[in-house]
């Protein structure tokens, strides 16, 4: 269960996160029971911390009684200096990305043992379902995730290293789509200067033979992404740069 705790010896810190951790993008709805059931927590406990967190507008209670993150939780979420300049930096060449390709374009970036997409541009004639910004995905099953891995850009790989190290030789990852069943994802790393991994690029395609064809396109966006995001404001005046993309 997500977010799982015990009453016992578990602070009230803890377990007001506990709850938060129950939200996720398949559970954006939860009723009292359901979040006492994926947290562990006992009813009352559980009510009571939902009280102040509704509160404090970190969670909302809808008309049906059942809570959803708050407005409050999300401008916290804004604040993320990294994730949201690499987003403000990748999105000008995902738009690019996007209206060469007209097919969906993903930015992800690696979080513990998960992968999170962090933008996702698309569109209904493509199919893409809604909601795929904020998803979480085991980083071994997601083409992000594995180009991520190959990259140093999560914890120890669980899969086998010849997967990953031909992964890095053909510097992409492409797997059965993670996001829309029925199709593959291709993806391709942008490292640090040390050539680890600090986000993936990448394509929805119809078919595997489809992945080959993306990857000079997808490897110029991730080219211009890393030089738009090249340097640290404290960089500028060094000209030190920061990232470059695996293989540009």
């Amino acid at each position: 269960m997500a977010g799982n705790t015990r009453e016992a010896g578990a602070s009230v810190t803890s377990r007001a996160l506990a709850i938060l951790g129950a939200f996720d993008m398949a559970h954006q709805h939860l009723s009292l029971s359901d979040i006492a059931r994926r947290t562990g927590l006992p009813l009352a406990t559980a009510h009571r911390i939902l009280a102040e967190l509704v509160a404090w507008r970190a969670l909302e209670r809808g008309p049906d009684g059942r809570y959803r993150v708050g407005l409050r939780l999300w401008e916290l979420g804004t604040l993320s200096v990294t994730r949201t300049r690499l987003r403000e930096s990748a999105l000008p060449y995902l738009q690019m990305l996007y209206e060469v390709t007209r097919t969906d374009v993903h930015l992800a970036v690696p979080d513990g043992s998960d992968v999170v997409y962090i933008e996702h541009l698309g569109s209904r004639r493509t199919g893409g379902p809604p909601g795929v910004v904020g998803m979480r995905v085991p980083l071994e099953r997601s083409a992000a995730g594995l180009v991520l891995l190959a990259h140093g850009g999560g914890p120890d790989a669980p899969g086998p290293r010849p997967r990953l190290a031909e992964i890095r030789r053909r510097r992409c990852a492409v797997l059965a789509d993670a996001v829309r069943p029925g199709m593959c994802s291709v993806a391709v790393p942008v490292t640090r200067g040390d050539g680890t991994a600090v986000a993936a690029v990448g394509l929805s395609v119809a078919a595997f033979p489809d992945a080959k064809g993306c990857l000079p396109v997808l490897l110029a966006a991730a080219g211009r992404i890393r030089q738009s995001f090249a340097r640290t404001p404290a960089e500028e005046s060094t000209g030190r740069a920061v990232f470059a993309v695996a293989g540009a």
